[in-house]
């Protein structure tokens, strides 16, 4: 008879669980897109020890004689009360017994302050998305896509007219910030609090009023950097700031920060937006569902 057992991923087991993340996600139908959006194992792997060092993440395995069948994990911020769900990912379709436990299980690992749990999963994922349905979890009524943009594609053009964040700028940019995204996963103090470690934000301003930035991200030794916002003060809107904001910020990754390829995120309702990134090389990648459940 197998054995099954769990366990809390140590460090030593994350290259072994990346591997197996990448193997497993290359299926569309069993694809979480919390938990990989393209990148090698090798970049998954840092990345994933990078949360786990920080505190931020917790992974549980389920393993058979050994080997590895099951994982689900979550990253967290205690601080915003939030986690981010990984999975549940299965060897096998007919295992849902050992998803549960693998769920209870992670649960019981994580803060008792994180009250909103979300997951975002690959439109095709229906067994993923049925298993969240099915535990409260409600399913965003619009789809998401990832963007991706490689050097060959990029639009070349003459100066964008934007500058790094300055210290004059802090106050309004956080201002601008706070009402453009008020609902964000980082408020505008921990923006500016990673900016020169994974963060960058680029700005287009007079004197030292923000019009528009946009934040962009680059964690060391991954080859992917992303743009996570771009925002433009109403009035400046429709005067071609947001595409000089968005060249800039992919200027900035690929020559500053130096990454191979730069991704994004949007919701399907943006269709202007989605006609931008289109406008200057990003092309489709995934499409992804959200769901979420907060507990009070």
């Amino acid at each position: 008879m197998e054995k099954l057992t769990y366990r809390v991923a140590q460090r030593e087991d994350y290259q072994a669980l990346a591997d197996w993340l990448v193997q497993l996600s290359q299926a569309p139908e069993r694809h979480c897109l919390h938990t990989w959006s393209g990148e090698s194992a090798g970049d998954l792997h840092r990345q994933l020890l990078s949360t786990r060092d920080d505190g931020e993440m917790c992974y549980l395995l389920a393993l058979e004689d050994g080997q590895l069948v099951g994982a689900m994990g979550s990253e967290f911020d205690v601080e915003l009360e939030r986690g981010w769900l990984h999975g549940p990912h299965m060897a096998a379709e007919d295992r849902e017994a050992i998803a549960d436990e693998l769920f209870s299980r992670l649960l019981a690992e994580l803060p008792a302050s994180i009250r909103q749990l979300s997951a975002y999963l690959n439109v095709e994922n229906q067994r993923g998305r049925r298993f969240y349905r099915q535990r409260g979890y409600e399913e965003k009524q619009s789809l998401n896509y990832d963007f991706w943009l490689l050097p060959g594609d990029r639009v070349l053009s003459g100066d964008r007219g934007c500058v790094l964040l300055g210290k004059e700028h802090e106050t309004s940019f956080k201002q601008l910030y706070e009402v453009l995204f008020p609902m964000a996963y980082y408020s505008a103090e921990r923006v500016i609090h990673m900016i020169g470690h994974s963060h960058q934000v680029l700005v287009i301003a007079e004197k030292e009023q923000v019009l528009g930035f946009a934040v962009t991200s680059a964690e060391a030794g991954q080859s992917a950097g992303e743009i996570q916002f771009v925002g433009v003060r109403e009035e400046c809107r429709r005067q071609g700031n947001g595409r000089r904001l968005l060249l800039s910020a992919v200027d900035w990754l690929l020559d500053g920060a130096e990454v191979s390829r730069v991704c994004l995120n949007v919701g399907e309702e943006r269709v202007y937006a989605r006609r931008l990134y289109e406008s200057v090389g990003f092309k489709l990648r995934f499409t992804g569902i959200g769901l979420s459940r907060t507990d009070e």
